[in-house]
């Protein structure tokens, strides 16, 4: 009974898609002028957010570096420190692509290392 209950509101529901006006449906899914510029808005607003969050996480990073004494950890954290640094920048202007994504992970890999040798 439940299976036949299923399969019935199933193929109801794919019947129904087939009834769809996909014009309507596209042009019910285009943002206005309005949102966009909303959108963009907050975008760079978040961006510089995490800008100032990332550039305090530049300044911890900052201070870890003065305390250490194994040159590779000091090597990995100024690079840390120099892709912190360039992310900012990046943020700052509102870039949140690809490049800025792969920038943060590099980061985290170097601090993952940097952590590795420091406990060897």
């Amino acid at each position: 009974m439940k299976a036949t209950l299923i399969t019935a509101l199933a193929s109801a529901g794919l019947l129904a898609t087939g009834f769809a006006d996909p014009v309507k449906e596209d042009s019910a899914k285009q943002p206005t002028e309005a949102e966009k510029a909303k959108a963009l808005v907050e975008h760079q607003e978040g961006s510089e957010k995490v800008s100032i969050d990332q550039d305090k996480q530049t300044a911890n990073a900052q201070e870890l570096l003065l305390e250490q004494t194994n040159p590779k950890v000091i090597a990995l954290l100024t690079e840390v420190e120099t892709l912190m640094a360039k992310a900012t920048d990046e943020l700052e202007d509102g870039n949140t692509s690809g490049d800025t994504i792969a920038m943060q992970t590099e980061i985290i890999e170097k601090i993952y290392e940097a952590a590795k040798e420091k406990s060897q």
